[in-house]
């Protein structure tokens, strides 16, 4: 070693060299016996002299990725240097703007914390700026806390749309839910569950509680329901306020519209937002809308699950047996 006077063969050289330029920072290139230059001041002398040994022992790409990362740790040390964020082409800015634009990509950067430049980081300090983030995605986790949607097969989560269809399709992993009681749609040949499914097309098996049936409810039956299991509410209409997070999640593909989604459509918004409170609470709550039903919705209930049905009613105590599915 020209630097250190350190001794070693031609082949350990060639293999340390190698794996150290290829695999690790160019501060971790020093010699392998003594571990020198341990001083930041003698590390350019030392790549220097360094240089024209690995140029005739080292193969031609391994030298030239040697010089890039020396090339690249000079530039670090210039107080006026970044990387882009975007694309990782090395600039040198001018000015006292924390933006800093990338002629390669033509994106930005902030000067400063050295992240991709988001606009509302205009006339803030890099504190402020964080600090506004993280309100905002407190604000954000709350409002998703209140207002969304989590595919029930990967987790993602989504803003939901108050009012629309329930049948939703995951854009990530491209599972079919309802969006009421997270149980599955089914394309009919995949079913199974009854022998009626082939004639249904896409449809779920929903829970009697689901939004699917309950939104055929009027405002007062579904307030009668909470009434009679002493269920305190307040329903208050939304207000569109400036105080609401932007929306910033993709909302799930709408699919098909049934004939309940089109039957629903003339209820007013109002209306429609009132009743998703209102089964919010039942199924928070879990109420049982049985609680509720009438001697032939019981049967058709009964039915549904393929249970056979007592030739004499004795009362709702007969399905308790199946209560919740």
């Amino acid at each position: 070693m020209t630097h250190c006077s350190c001794s070693f063969c031609q082949d350990c050289f060639i293999h340390h060299f190698s794996s150290v330029i290829k695999e690790k920072s160019i501060i971790h290139v020093k010699c392998p016996i003594c571990n020198n230059p341990q001083n930041e001041d003698e590390f350019m002398e030392f790549f220097n002299l360094l240089d024209t040994q690995i140029r005739h022992y080292l193969d031609e790409e391994t030298h030239c990725l040697f010089q890039r990362k020396l090339r690249d740790a000079a530039l670090m040390k210039m107080p006026n240097f970044r990387w882009c964020s975007h694309c990782q082409f090395g600039i040198l800015h001018e000015g006292e703007s924390l933006e800093m634009e990338c002629p390669e990509c033509e994106k930005s950067t902030c000067f400063q914390c050295k992240e991709k430049w988001d606009g509302r980081h205009v006339g803030l300090s890099c504190e402020q700026f964080q600090k506004l983030k993280m309100k905002e995605d407190e604000n954000l986790n709350t409002y998703l806390a209140k207002n969304g949607i989590v595919c029930p097969a990967c987790k993602y989560q989504y803003d939901l749309w108050k009012g629309g269809c329930l049948h939703f399709t995951c854009r990530e992993c491209k599972h079919e839910f309802c969006g009421g009681c997270k149980q599955p749609f089914y394309k009919s040949s995949e079913c199974g569950f009854s022998e009626d499914c082939g004639n249904k097309g896409l449809h779920a098996h929903h829970r009697r509680d689901c939004f699917y049936y309950l939104r055929d409810w009027d405002v007062e039956r579904l307030q009668k329901l909470l009434q009679h299991n002493k269920i305190q509410y307040a329903f208050k209409e939304r207000n569109n306020t400036n105080n609401e997070p932007k929306r910033v999640f993709i909302a799930v593909k709408f699919l098909q519209t049934s004939d309940k989604d089109e039957k629903n459509q003339d209820h007013s918004a109002t209306s429609t937002e009132e009743k998703e409170y209102l089964v919010e609470q039942i199924n928070t709550n879990k109420l049982d809308p049985l609680d509720l039903f009438t001697e032939e919705e019981m049967i058709i209930e009964l039915q549904r699950w393929k249970v056979t049905n007592p030739e004499n009613l004795m009362g709702k105590n007969i399905y308790r047996h199946y209560r919740r599915k």
